[in-house]
């Protein structure tokens, strides 16, 4: 089970995939992928969320498929174990 955090106010940041979510989609190997990420929601209004690992060293910034309402989220969030976290550095995917 991965527990993340939202990054708040990155909505200005841009990717040469065209959005977040399809990001997420090119490098994260889902792209049928339907519902948010959030292991109790069913929502189906997906972006690409950047979020950091919670209470983990590893501070790098990830994309992961997340409707808008958990998007929004300040609190700690619960994914699916079978949801890959994507990096959200351009220079290791998108900008390679």
């Amino acid at each position: 089970m991965t527990k993340v955090k939202n990054i708040n106010g990155t909505s200005q940041n841009q990717c040469s995939c065209g959005s977040w979510i399809q990001h997420w989609r090119n490098f994260g190997g889902a792209s049928q992928r339907r519902y948010c990420c959030e292991k109790t929601c069913v929502n189906t209004n997906l972006v690409g969320a950047h979020v950091q690992k919670y209470n983990s060293t590893d501070r790098s910034w990830y994309i992961a498929p997340l409707c808008q309402l958990h998007n929004k989220s300040v609190g700690v969030l619960e994914l699916e174990s079978t949801v890959k976290l994507v990096s959200a550095n351009k220079n290791l995917t998108c900008n390679v």
